[in-house]
């Protein structure tokens, strides 16, 4: 890419003083529409009620919104930044990234903390990069940096928060994937939508995998994991990764949670095979990115094996299903490092009757120590989950509780054993049955 377009951004000034005298600029913004033509790019601005507002002039499309000092937290401010359109070659995003990210000169000496590549809806490559943490005369600097490309244009955004952080920070970074996964490098792409192609689609259930490993805690120990996955496949092509609760459709969940979702097809095969390849279109960000992955595929009965797993079917439950028995779901973790030691454990039952009642429980604990400099300090603490009983319903793949007050509380539920409650799988969760009740 002719870096010559990204240079003259930052040219004849310090890119961090340029955003400290935005921090400061609280009068010269403006209200604005939610559409927005930036040089040939349309994007989906946020809200005007949500508190962004346009700010500064020059090669960059600029929003700022500030958030007042409070006794948690210093006064701060996020800044959106999105370039015009640039004529470049398609391969040239990686360079291009890092020509943007220098943008701010301390920043670019970061590692990068969370990335996600692959490509968006249209079809343009996409890569997001996450940094932090920048100190600079008592201000906080976060940055996260966009690249969108196709074979002749491509596009630059980033958001940098300065001393925002927890639920502000969580509400910038919202708005700004939103504004991402809105953007148009040409007037004829489609918004944000997983809308399957004719030739997708092809299955139709949910279907379970053994998913069993070791994996790092915030500990620094290790965790063995044993979780029972599952894939919800629609005939027209859309798949899910959880089950949809509260009675919603699969097209509603994946329309407000798409990352738990994509877009599935099936080649190969023929009238004498069912061995053959799925490929899996899955959005792995908020900001709309899709990996693409295409995997060995077949059927066995009922059940599928993708690329040499096995993924069995998982029967709905039939509306007015009762069940008898105690389930128990335990969670616990503990590590330690050369200056500290920690560990959280839990556990939760839930007790169903076939008469339809059922009775919840529950309780927690953590505990953590720390030594700095000979000094040992540590905290325990520990509760329990007020005890709940009602009535409970079971249709399909979910379960509804009903206590004492008529509240109620929609959960997914599936049974991985064909023929067993020995083990239920709720919200994700393992429930495993105590067969000493």
């Amino acid at each position: 890419m002719g870096n010559a377009h990204i240079d003259r951004i930052g040219r004849g000034k310090s890119a961090l003083g340029f955003i400290l005298v935005i921090f400061c600029l609280l009068s010269c913004s403006q209200v604005l529409a939610a559409p927005a033509d930036i040089g040939g790019l349309t994007v989906t601005l946020p809200d005007a009620a949500s508190g962004w507002r346009k700010a500064g002039k020059g090669n960059l499309f600029m929003l700022q919104k500030d958030f007042p000092e409070t006794e948690d937290d210093k006064r701060g401010s996020a800044l959106i930044q999105i370039t015009k359109p640039l004529s470049a070659a398609r391969n040239s995003l990686q360079a291009g990234m890092k020509t943007f990210v220098a943008t701010l000169p301390d920043m670019a000496k970061e590692d990068i903390l969370i990335k996600h590549y692959g490509v968006t809806v249209n079809g343009y490559d996409i890569r997001v990069e996450e940094r932090c943490c920048v100190h600079q005369k008592n201000v906080t600097i976060d940055q996260i940096v966009v690249g969108i490309a196709g074979d002749k244009r491509q596009t630059y955004l980033q958001l940098v928060l300065l001393n925002v952080n927890s639920d502000r920070s969580s509400s910038a970074e919202a708005d700004f994937a939103a504004l991402v996964r809105s953007v148009k490098l040409d007037p004829a792409d489609k918004d944000f939508d997983l809308v399957p192609a004719s030739d997708d689609g092809g299955l139709d259930g949910v279907f379970t995998h053994l998913d069993t490993g070791l994996r790092p805690n915030v500990f620094g120990g290790m965790d063995f994991y044993s979780d029972s996955t599952i894939t919800m496949f629609d005939p027209k092509g859309l798949f899910s990764t959880e089950l949809p609760r509260a009675g919603r459709s699969i097209a509603e969940h994946c329309r407000d949670t798409p990352t738990d979702c994509g877009l599935y097809k099936l080649a190969g095969g023929g009238f004498f095979s069912s061995v053959g390849s799925i490929e899996m279109r899955r959005v792995t960000s908020a900001y709309g990115t899709i990996e693409i992955e295409t995997k060995p595929f077949s059927k066995k009965g009922e059940d599928l094996v993708i690329a040499d797993a096995d993924y069995r079917v998982v029967p709905p439950f039939d509306e007015g299903t009762t069940l008898d028995g105690e389930w128990v779901s335990t969670f616990a973790s503990s590590g330690m490092t050369a200056t500290s030691s920690g560990s959280v454990a839990s556990s939760h039952t839930l007790t169903l009757h076939r008469n339809g009642t059922f009775e919840r429980t529950g309780w927690s604990g953590a505990s953590m120590t720390n030594e700095i400099g000979g000094s040992r300090s540590g905290v325990t603490t520990s509760g329990n989950r007020p005890g709940a009983s009602g009535r409970y319903k079971l249709s399909g793949y979910r379960l509804d509780l009903t206590d004492a007050s008529g509240k109620t509380e929609s959960m997914s539920i599936f049974e991985p054993d064909k023929g067993s409650d020995g083990l239920l799988v709720i919200n994700g969760n393992n429930y495993l049955k105590d067969d000493r009740k």
